[in-house]
Parts: C-alpha cells; sequence; structure tokens
C-alpha cells in the first residue's frame, strides 16, 4: 500500500493514531493472538490501510453520528480504522474472544477512542432487544461467506440499515449463494466493488424486517449457511 495514498486520504492526527494502533497491534499480538500477521508493515497495509482505502474508494457513506456495529472483530478490523476516519461515528466492537476484547478496551484507552466493546456470541446478541434492530450499518472484514455475514448482520439493522462487508478478490458466486439467505432475512443486494487489488466491498440493504428465531443458535450460520448446501 503506497503511503502517499494514506496521506492523501488522512490528516496528520488520523495518520499518527493509525501508526500508534498498528504499532499496539504488533506489540501485544503475542499476548492476546490478535493476528497471524508479525510484520508491523503487514499490519498496517494488510488489515489497517486497506480498510480505510477500502472504505474510501467503494465510497461508503458512512454519516456522522450513526449507529455503527463491527461484528467478529478481532484487533478491531475494520470498526477501529473507520472510527480514525469518522470519529463521530457511534461504534460499537464485538468479539466473543475475552482475550481480544481485553486488547480492544486497552487501545480504546490508549488511543482515546470513544468506541462500546462487547464480548459476546454474535448469535446471542443479535436477540437482545438492546441491540436487535438498532444499527444503521453493520460491518465485518473477511468474518465468513456472505450468506453466513448475512445471517449474522441483518438482525443488527434498521429497516435501510445496510450491512457493509470486506472480502476478498473473486468472489461473484458468494454473491450468488448469498441470494436466498439475503431474501429470506429481509435483505436486498445493493453492489460490490474492488477498490483495492486485495479487495472487495460488499453491500446490501435491509428492506423489512429479520424474522425472529434468525440467527440461528452459535455455530449454525457457519456451519450451515442458508442457501448453500
Amino acid at each position: 500500500m503506497e503511503k502517499n495514498i494514506l496521506e492523501n486520504l488522512l490528516t496528520s492526527d488520523q495518520l499518527r493514531i493509525s501508526n500508534e494502533y498498528a504499532n499496539l497491534i504488533f506489540f501485544e499480538n503475542k499476548k492476546f493472538n490478535l493476528t497471524g500477521l508479525k510484520n508491523i508493515e503487514d499490519i498496517k497495509n494488510t488489515l489497517i490501510n486497506e480498510s480505510i482505502i477500502s472504505l474510501f474508494y467503494a465510497n461508503v457513506k458512512l454519516n456522522n453520528a450513526i449507529k455503527v456495529i463491527d461484528i467478529g472483530t478481532g484487533a478491531g478490523i475494520p470498526g477501529i480504522p473507520f472510527k480514525i476516519i469518522n470519529n463521530d461515528l457511534d461504534m460499537t466492537l464485538v468479539d466473543s474472544n475475552l482475550k481480544k476484547c481485553n486488547f480492544l478496551k486497552k487501545v480504546s484507552e490508549e488511543l482515546d477512542l470513544d468506541i462500546k466493546i462487547v464480548c459476546a456470541r454474535t448469535e446471542d446478541l443479535a436477540h437482545d432487544e438492546k441491540h436487535r434492530e438498532s444499527y444503521d450499518n453493520c460491518i465485518s472484514r473477511a468474518v465468513s461467506n456472505i450468506s453466513t455475514l448475512n445471517e449474522y448482520s441483518f438482525p443488527f439493522l434498521k429497516i435501510s440499515g445496510k450491512s457493509i462487508y470486506i472480502k476478498g478478490r473473486n468472489i461473484s458466486q458468494e454473491i450468488i449463494d448469498s441470494e436466498y439467505s439475503a431474501k429470506i432475512l429481509g435483505g436486498n443486494f445493493i453492489n460490490y466493488s474492488t477498490p483495492t487489488n486485495m479487495s472487495s466491498i460488499v453491500i446490501y440493504e435491509k428492506v423489512k424486517k429479520t424474522p425472529s428465531h434468525y440467527p440461528r443458535k452459535p455455530g449454525i450460520p457457519k456451519k450451515s449457511p442458508l442457501g448453500i448446501i
């Protein structure tokens, strides 16, 4: 990832926070098992910069003060990069791994980022009335196939809310396979784009309420994606 691209997109303060975040991932990785990437430049490029550039060049609009939930966030990707470039977002990060949640709390404190951290299974949290159908956007990076992501994300969205997934390249078949899940979960495919050589962004809009029994019990959406045999 070219350094000058980020310099054109971010303020000097945003660049500073982004670099501090990369350093935290790098130095805390052994303790918290955050990523398989061991080189700090790979952490910057593959995790952080890729998320930021994908968002900008896919022309994803995240308006000020909207509610965003990042499911399966791990080390905070892509939620923290999104928060860095738009500090007014009401950002909630979700992960079921306690060590990773503790790392996210450390990031929040050391970088002075106002983020909410929930340590829970996505399938369980989506049935919590405080979270169900209460978000404007649900974001995720490479957590699972799109059909599974739809089952995880749509229950969190308000009507007209959008699911935004950062995926790898060559995802046309995944999008085709996800048609059934989107239909029964209340979503509609909007578009996808390939803003970088590494990533695609896929966007769905929620057009009607998700049936109350979705998502299914923990593990089932991943093991048996809707519409995929």
